[in-house]
């Protein structure tokens, strides 16, 4: 291969008996063309021009340091302010269902022991009827009884509701007089 190249390069020339010989500096420079010093002084510009650059921005990265510092503690703050209301809300999710658990738990209290009065008299007569309800709510009226006064009249006597599922109120005997 080298001498393929020799060729190549000195195909006009004749061909020397000597392969090592120097081949007149033409092709291959023995000095070099720039002076060291002078490389050496612009690594040093670039080096110091660097330098000034850096300590202009310096004061700048330490001053965003600070803000992203500033930032960063904010947001942990809110996160932590996150955690803490869903940790309430999920201990309120299971205190719900710890109490909805403890009343499915317990035995049903019957009506009879809870005090209130059964409806199924209606049907066999030992209660009163809805007529005679309703004449008795005229009567009060016709001597001038509020609403309210009924209502506390028919609860006091344990009368119940035509439903028989609630109470008696003033708005219900209003009701039934229209």
């Amino acid at each position: 291969m080298n001498d393929f190249l020799k060729n190549l390069r000195g195909s006009h020339k004749k061909e020397s008996s000597d392969p090592k010989k120097n081949l007149d500096g033409h092709y291959y420079p023995q000095n070099e063309r720039r002076k060291i010093p002078y490389r050496r002084s612009d690594t040093t510009d670039s080096l110091e021009s660097l330098f000034a650059c850096l300590t202009d921005i310096l004061p700048k990265f330490s001053e965003n340091a600070t803000v992203l510092t500033q930032h960063l503690e904010k947001i942990s703050c809110a996160n932590n302010l996150l955690i803490e209301a869903k940790i309430r809300q999920h201990n309120a999710v299971s205190d719900f269902f710890d109490n909805l658990n403890k009343m499915f738990s317990q035995d049903l209290i019957t009506a009879g022991e809870k005090g209130m009065k059964a409806t199924a008299g209606y049907a066999h007569g030992t209660r009163y009827t809805k007529d005679e309800i309703l004449s008795l709510i005229r009567r009060m009226r016709e001597k001038e009884a509020t609403f309210a006064a009924i209502a506390d009249h028919l609860k006091e006597r344990g009368i119940p509701t035509f439903s028989g599922r609630g109470e008696w109120h003033a708005q219900t005997v209003h009701r039934l007089c229209k």
